[in-house]
């Protein structure tokens, strides 16, 4: 059974859990909510295009293998804990039921002959179509950190390739959004692409539906810069701005701060639900692994929050993140942690103590040395958690606000107490 099978069973399964109208009658706005709901439960972001076609709504390719993340993240929705254990679990459900062990015996008796020879024509068909093991592919890149806007030059070389579906990927999409590949020309060897906003990207060069090699870009930023974005484009919470979305601090009062009002004149809308992100990217000369980031903030109505108002702060190292999401009090169902392979959701699990009073000014600590992190808001360590992947150098530093939340100043450190960066934000 291929991944189709699997699919559509998990969409059988999701459509049970939501008691939604048929799926066949779902509407583009049904499958955008929907992404917005995986996105809430799992972190992982599905574009509404990717679940159409998995879900039939548009022509989908039974041969093409969605991502292991978005597989993932499907079987997480429905409660397993990823899509292995799913699959296992549908599996075994199959081999108990009294039919499958029919269909076996039935087989076993009066088929083998003929499934002899199915089985030598697949194997044949598999070994003609796949590569070897060392497949012959030459991909790398220079000049791989610069200022905002940054192009770099990717060269390849995959011309001794029979197959033709050989893309790039330049991370600059909703996750999963697979139509954001670009096809390779097999007949050149350079392909430049400019970063227009900074970030740290992970481009990827897929040959045979799974990643070959890939090569990180670090785009500078030129001190902060700060995005806006609503429900509508909520995926891109941890993705990606298009430069349309960027803002700026109007008002100079030594706080990366943005007025309600400031948003308005800007062209953005500040009577409806919004959230702000801050970012800056730079090399900080220090390791997310021995590090401690200090940040003093607050989020309240009076500044600009809204219900369940909530503020993340997050370290992007080059193999990972830190991250904590506090929340209003009461919200702690919306509180998050990362720390390198180890996520913490508030909906599986007690996050209460990252529910907290955001409405004065507080300071936030994230403390990682030998593996292991600490999260203090104030005087109160609010979570710890040990991780076994390094996340390494950090690259880049970000806020997140919903509504208009204030930041007083930040600090990194090393874990010896060295300062590495500071910014009271007083330009």
């Amino acid at each position: 059974m291929n991944d189709l099978y699997y699919i559509r069973k998990i969409s059988s399964e999701i459509e049970k859990k939501l008691q939604w109208k048929s799926i066949s009658q779902w509407t583009d706005h049904d499958y955008r909510k929907l992404g917005q709901l995986i996105l809430e439960e799992t972190t992982i972001s599905i574009s509404h295009q990717t679940l159409k076609r998995l879900f039939g709504k548009l022509k989908y390719k039974e041969s093409h293998t969605p991502q292991p993340a978005t597989k993932d993240a499907l079987a997480i929705f429905i409660g397993y804990k990823d899509w292995p254990e799913f699959v296992s679990a549908e599996n075994n459900r199959i081999k108990n039921s009294s039919k499958y062990k029919f269909e076996v015996k039935t087989l076993r008796r009066y088929q083998i002959p003929i499934l002899s020879g199915v089985l030598i024509i697949l194997i044949i068909a598999v070994i003609s179509f796949y590569p070897s093991k060392t497949v012959e592919v030459e991909f790398n890149a220079s000049n791989l950190s610069g200022t905002a806007p940054h192009t770099v030059s990717f060269k390849y070389d995959v011309s001794k390739l029979k197959n033709k579906n050989v893309f790039i990927d330049f991370d600059q999409h909703e996750a999963e959004d697979t139509l954001s590949k670009e096809r390779l020309d097999k007949n050149r060897h350079l392909i430049n692409h400019c970063f227009e906003t900074p970030g740290f990207y992970n481009v990827r060069l897929w040959v045979y539906n799974k990643v070959q090699s890939n090569i990180k870009v670090h785009v500078i930023s030129d001190g902060w810069n700060s995005y806006y974005f609503n429900n509508d484009n909520f995926s891109l919470r941890k993705f990606a701005f298009p430069l349309e979305n960027r803002i700026e601090d109007l008002k100079r009062d030594s706080l990366l701060y943005i007025l309600p009002q400031d948003l308005s004149s800007q062209g953005f809308k500040s009577n409806s639900i919004y959230y702000l992100e801050h970012q800056i990217f730079k090399n900080f000369g220090i390791s997310a692994d021995s590090s401690v980031l200090e940040v003093r903030y607050k989020n309240s109505p009076e500044t600009g929050g809204f219900s369940c108002f909530d503020v993340e702060f997050r370290i992007i190292g080059e193999n990972g993140l830190v991250s904590v999401m506090l929340v209003q009090k009461g919200c702690y169902r919306w509180s998050e942690v990362t720390v390198g392979d180890v996520h913490i959701n508030g909906k599986y699990s007690d996050l209460t103590r990252l529910s907290t009073d955001m409405t004065s000014w507080n300071i936030m600590h994230i403390k990682v040395n030998d593996f292991k992190a600490l999260f203090i808001n104030g005087e109160d360590t609010i979570y710890s958690c040990s991780y076994k992947q390094p996340i390494g150098k950090i690259k880049g530093i970000r806020f997140v606000t919903k509504g208009s939340g204030a930041f007083d100043y930040v600090k990194l450190l090393n874990t010896q107490r060295t300062l590495k960066f500071e910014d009271h934000f007083e330009n």
